[in-house]
């Protein structure tokens, strides 16, 4: 594609890419659940012997049901960020003494990257939940403004285009993207002299060479605002990927990591809908009534005439000739039956028993349709109702959980790699032109594998079972561990510490009775057993201390511990031999008083038996 040329342009600007529906349609499937749309496809086709008014007020009190379901799998998966083992490195002497001290890649995308403060922030914010409703969509790296001297360093950002902004696609070749931005132009009125505003279109063109962002001028004209020659190589434009779907026109779609969802939140949502009409239709009370009295404006017949003498439907009795008789207090006035005429039955007014049986029916199986399709992304704990347990299965399934999520955080570091790739391309490029330490500059991005997913309640569950089938120590130590996490995980210091107990604990699990016992056998050290006893208050004295106790390494730990283990053994014999001296010394003051208790009587007392 030759960018020099309107036509080519204009070309690729009015192009029909050949899978834009095939994309949408999927990526549809999700976002009607994911925004809280209306599945008219799903909830608007007409139910077998239903009136057409029961229809159209279903879609009319329609709520979306499904997106808390799918807003919980987002939520939860935000928590990739605070994985213990989720860290962006960068390599300091990698930089080169050419780059501004302020202008690194570092404190670019850490710290000053536009609107977002950091790329993290973008990706968790917007990518994330984009990406998982939309896997066709392209994330471009794009200048929304060009630098304005030679000495300013260019800002590029990161945007997200959903699959129906794509206007052409040639993967790894070149991109025609859509804004959903406008620009205005204006257009002259022929033979009024006037001029009118046009909403005109905001197109990017990326190749391997080159970003151009064209704005409308006018019918088929377009003026390039903004042309930058990045040289990088490479389209900086790619799907931001999930599962494979299929591969069509030399073209790989995608399908989305909660697709596996979509069915049963579809039926979530069709039989929501029939609860709503079928609560509506049983939570009102209906009242019945006997009536035998004729209608007196009728003359029982139902209809009267109008003014123009035609017949219409009598509006005192709406049509049915027989009328109740009320008095103005709400007492209903019966007629007794006539001789040979039929009784009113007693009582003569009730109210309709209506069978509700079928709307909690209904209403379990729209839980049961929402949770197996938190089932099917392995998040069935997220569910209203608790967690199924049983001796053959357990609802909760940690590592098809961690399996997920592993995939999810790969997708996700997959696309910032790229990102910061030419982000660092844009900004240095010609600063250091030695490619290879352009890419020693880039920061190395862990895809992480603990995840702290599950809530607290799923957590202290397995807890209990560990410890009521008194699992190994080993055990224990690290599900008291991830609970910590997960339950103070808005308060680090908290969890930091319990941590560090749990950690540098050399007794852990282990009962106070059988410690003492293990001491006296000679099985643990005497400094274990210290530490085991006081190991709450050592490590809040350990913190006080040094605030940067809970990062050092585990010996550096233990040092600092058996320093106060012995200082407690020295103070406990200490204590002791002051103790054992004060009986001494009580002791004697003892045998004074008595005279000297073991000794010969004094020479001037007299001897047993004396008087």
């Amino acid at each position: 594609m030759d960018l020099t040329k309107i036509s080519d342009v204009v070309a690729a600007i009015t192009g029909n890419y050949p899978n834009k529906k095939a994309c949408m349609d999927l990526a549809h499937a999700i976002a009607v659940h994911a925004n809280g749309e209306t599945p008219d496809d799903k909830i608007m086709s007409r139910r077998p012997s239903e009136p057409e008014e029961i229809k159209t007020y279903r879609k009319t009190i329609y709520v979306p049901k499904t997106k808390q379901a799918v807003s919980k799998v987002i939520h939860s998966l935000e928590k990739i960020r605070r994985a213990q083992d989720w860290s962006i490195k960068y390599n300091d002497e990698a930089v080169p003494s050419q780059i501004a001290e302020n202008e690194t890649l570092q404190k670019y995308c850490e710290f000053n990257y536009p609107q977002h403060t950091s790329l993290t922030n973008w990706v968790f914010s917007e990518l994330l939940k984009r990406s998982l409703i939309d896997a066709n969509g392209i994330v471009a790296v794009i200048l929304e403004q060009l630098p304005k001297s030679k000495s300013e360093y260019c800002k590029p950002v990161a945007r997200f285009f959903g699959c129906e902004q794509i206007v052409e696609f040639v993967e790894g070749e070149y991109v025609v993207l859509k804004s959903k931005d406008t620009t205005t132009y204006y257009t002259n009125v022929k033979g009024g002299g006037r001029r009118i505003n046009t909403n005109g279109a905001i197109y990017y063109i990326l190749t391997q060479t080159e970003f151009v962002k064209y704005e409308q001028i006018g019918a088929n004209k377009y003026d390039p605002k903004q042309v930058f020659q990045h040289n990088c190589g490479r389209l900086p434009a790619w799907k931001v990927g999930g599962l494979y779907h299929s591969r069509v026109n030399n073209d790989t779609i995608y399908e989305s990591r909660l697709a596996g969802m979509v069915p049963d939140l579809d039926e979530a949502a069709r039989e929501y809908s029939d609860l709503q009409a079928e609560i509506v239709q049983h939570i009102h009370s209906e009242k019945y009534a006997y009536t035998t009295t004729e209608c007196n404006h009728c003359k029982g017949t139902g209809f009267v005439k109008d003014n123009d003498g035609k017949q219409t439907t009598c509006p005192h009795c709406n049509g049915t000739g027989r009328v109740l008789n009320t008095s103005p207090y709400g007492i209903h006035l019966i007629d007794a039956g006539r001789a040979g005429e039929n009784q009113v039955p007693a009582p003569p007014i009730g109210y309709i028993q209506k069978d509700t049986a079928i709307a909690t029916l209904q209403d379990q199986r729209v839980r049961n349709h929402i949770k197996d399709a938190l089932a099917a992304v392995n998040m069935e704990f997220l569910a209203e109702t608790p967690i199924d347990q049983s001796g053959v299965a357990k609802a909760y399934d940690a590592n098809e959980l961690n399996n997920f999520v592993n995939s999810v955080a790969e997708d996700l570091v997959r696309n910032m790699d790229d990102i910061y790739y030419f982000t660092n391309e844009y900004r240095y490029a010609t600063i250091v032109p030695d490619a290879e330490k352009r890419k020693a500059m880039l920061p190395a991005v862990n895809v992480p594998t603990k995840f702290d997913i599950a809530n607290t309640t799923i957590l202290m569950q397995e807890l209990q079972g560990a410890r009521q089938a008194e699992a190994n120590p080993e055990t224990l130590r690290v599900l008291e561990t991830n609970y910590a996490k997960a339950q103070f995980n808005t308060s680090p210091e908290v969890s930091e510490r319990l941590e560090a107990v749990f950690d540098l604990d050399p007794l852990f699990g282990v009962k106070e009775d059988n410690k003492m016992t293990m001491l006296q056998n000679g099985g643990i050290t005497k400094t274990d057993y210290i530490i085991s006893c006081n190991i709450h208050a050592f490590v809040r004295r350990a913190i006080f201390e040094d605030k940067e106790f809970t990062s050092k390494d585990y010996d550096q730990k233990m040092k600092v511990l058996e320093k106060y283990a012995a200082e407690k053994d020295k103070e406990a014999e200490e204590t002791a031999k002051e103790d054992a001296q004060k009986n001494a010394d009580k002791g004697l003051q003892n045998d004074d008083d008595h005279g000297g208790l073991g000794k010969e009587p004094k020479k001037d007392e007299p001897k047993k038996g004396e008087e």
